[in-house]
């Protein structure tokens, strides 16, 4: 089961996210050499804070809507005189504030995570189902179109749960109905591809761009970010990475072209790139169709989410299955191979690929191993592996390799029936970066076959494990001055959204909001209200910071200590906020002192 199962629902419609873009640069993080343009928008002359400084973080669902639902007999509709829940929205939070977009750290930015994200399928009134999306980071990201303006080119996907699902009314609906049978709990399967994001401060449709997904069962005993079963990457790069799967039960390959088609324009129509067939390679290399992708139909991709279920208008046969048992699935365009499995059918991933740890801690990653889409035990080579980190315009990544350890490199890890635990574990890395706090690494696990690119084979750039490993920060009496100016004063810094709300970089103003910031603190860091948003700081500091907001000296103040001589300070210029920032931050100190008067 997942999203690819035959029960599934459509959507499309819009996604909105606002991103702090001055914390995108790794030397803005320099306290010592931020200066006042940091926080502005960036001209034609300068990067200053980049297009977007005073971004909130947030990420909402805009406008979608379900287009088309899939029963389990292999029929559908989109047609809502058929099935009430064809055409209901799907909405997130509509009694606390929108999920965030988080980044990992300012020197790996490609494993944006969504927190906080709660995904409703409602009428506007009551909903038909909901439940939170368990954060996870987007993949594959690739070049869809050619760039036209400040639309971004990049398409991406995201997948993961919604689990636990709270069930409401079935409506009549014959969809929903199937849909919580074939769930059978409280989980759900969900991914959805994001295009054409739209960058330019001076358009309408500012933050906003195109989604496009697919909602199914999900079980606990598949992995909950990428589909357990056959994956293809590309021979050129005309197309991307995608997957699809082998029901043997119902006798059909459903494929999910969604992310590996390109488009005319960001966020536009689908490049017509000649006929698509799906099919698998025989044992002597031929390629055998299974039927063409009609992915030129108007509306297919919205209606569809670039899902086909093939063949059309029949089963596959015995000797088909037994074919596909052993041989390569794989796409032709215009008969020529464009999309084919890895050497021998295998494939490994890592399923959560993103982790935050502190010294001591030992993150156990969940690998899965499959050929020709079945668990195997498969050897894997695991590697430290940088590539996929930024190291431009910032310190050094990826060093001293001491800090991350739980692999030898020249000993493979062998997947027990498709399955293999990577423990790996965080030492200090002593702060490496100076301004930046703790280290990035990156780690890929790949099939030991296809170690040193042999013919056929391939390597998705994407599955690989980053994680960032924090330095150890233990102080017994933290003080302002000693502690938590340089900690206050980059967020500061970093984050000019607080600055109509509190100036982190001034110690009165900060013990001014001694309540609402401890109550920001200490919220979990999955709560859309969890400060700071992107979530770039240790536990270590979080709770050193609590400590200090908690622990008033004789004043009745924070501890704030002795300063230390330091340069002229600047005047910062400040950065409007969006206005649904501002309401919601006042909303946290109007609660706050509600609750406190009752």
């Amino acid at each position: 089961m997942s999203y690819l199962d035959r029960v599934r629902l459509h959507f499309s419609g819009r996604f909105q996210t606002d991103p702090s873009t001055v914390n995108n640069d790794p030397t803005h993080y320099d306290n010592a050499t931020f200066q006042p343009e940091d926080q502005l928008p960036q001209t034609d002359t300068s990067m200053n804070g980049w297009w977007n400084p005073s971004g909130s973080a947030s990420w909402r669902l805009v406008d979608c809507h379900v287009t088309r639902v899939c029963y389990a007999d292999g029929t559908s509709t989109n047609d809502v005189a058929a099935d009430p829940i064809v055409g209901l929205r799907l909405s997130d939070a509509n009694k606390r504030v929108a999920g965030k977009l988080v980044d990992l750290d300012p020197q790996q930015q490609m494993v944006s995570q969504i927190w906080g994200l709660l995904v409703r399928l409602s009428d506007g009134v009551t909903d038909a189902f909901a439940g939170p999306f368990e954060r996870a980071s987007f993949s594959d990201l690739w070049m869809r179109s050619a760039p036209v303006g400040n639309k971004m080119p990049l398409g991406v996907f995201y997948q993961s749960v919604l689990a636990p699902v709270l069930w409401g009314d079935d409506r009549g609906s014959r969809f929903l109905r199937e849909l919580r049978a074939a769930a059978k709990g409280d989980m759900l399967s969900m991914k959805f591809n994001l295009d054409g994001y739209d960058s330019d401060p001076t358009s309408d449709t500012f933050t906003l761009g195109r989604i496009a997904g697919t909602i199914g069962p999900a079980g606990d005993d598949e992995p909950r970010q990428f589909v357990l079963g056959r994956h293809l990457g590309p021979t050129g790069r005309l197309m991307n990475f995608m997957p699809c799967v082998v029901d043997k039960k119902s006798r059909k390959i459903r494929a999910d072209f969604g992310n590996a088609l390109p488009t005319v324009a960001p966020g536009g129509n689908l490049a017509n790139i000649g006929t698509l067939s799906l099919g698998y390679l025989d044992a002597s290399s031929q390629f055998q169709s299974l039927g063409d992708v009609p992915y030129a139909t108007a509306g297919w991709y919205e209606s569809t989410a670039g899902v086909v279920e093939l063949p059309a208008g029949r089963e596959l046969t015995n000797d088909e299955l037994q074919a596909l048992g052993s041989s390569l699935v794989a796409v032709t365009r215009n008969g020529t191979p464009a999309l084919r499995e890895n050497l021998d059918g295998l494939y490994v991933r890592a399923d959560n690929f993103t982790y935050r740890l502190s010294p001591g801690d030992t993150a156990e990653v969940e690998l899965w191993a499959t050929q020709y889409g079945e668990l195997q035990d498969v050897p894997i080579s695991v590697s430290f592996d940088p590539s996929g980190l930024q190291q431009s315009n910032g310190p050094d990544i990826a060093t001293p390799d001491t800090a991350l350890t739980g692999f030898d490199p020249s000993t493979p890890v062998v997947a027990k029936n498709g399955r293999a635990t990577l423990k790996l574990t965080a030492h200090d890395p002593k702060n490496p970066r100076g301004y930046i706090d703790g280290q990035v690494y990156g780690v890929r696990p790949i099939p030991q076959a296809v170690t040193g690119n042999p013919p056929g084979s391939w390597v998705d750039s994407w599955d690989f494990i980053s994680v960032l490993v924090f330095d150890t920060f233990d102080v017994a009496e933290p003080t302002w001055h000693d502690h938590m100016e340089p900690i206050f004063t980059q967020y500061g810094n970093l984050y000019p959204l607080m600055d109509r709300l509190i100036d982190l970089t001034d110690y009165d103003a900060v013990a001014a909001n001694v309540q609402v910031l401890s109550f920001v603190f200490a919220l979990p860091v999955t709560d859309p209200n969890s400060m700071p948003v992107t979530r770039d700081l240790s536990a270590a500091k979080r709770a050193a910071i609590l400590k200090w907001l908690n622990t008033p000296g004789p004043d009745g103040k924070p501890l704030k200590g002795t300063p230390k001589p330091q340069l002229e300070s600047m005047t910062k210029a400040r950065s409007p906020m969006t206005e649904a920032v501002t309401s919601e931050l006042h909303a946290i100190k109007s609660g706050l002192r509600q609750a406190k008067e009752s």
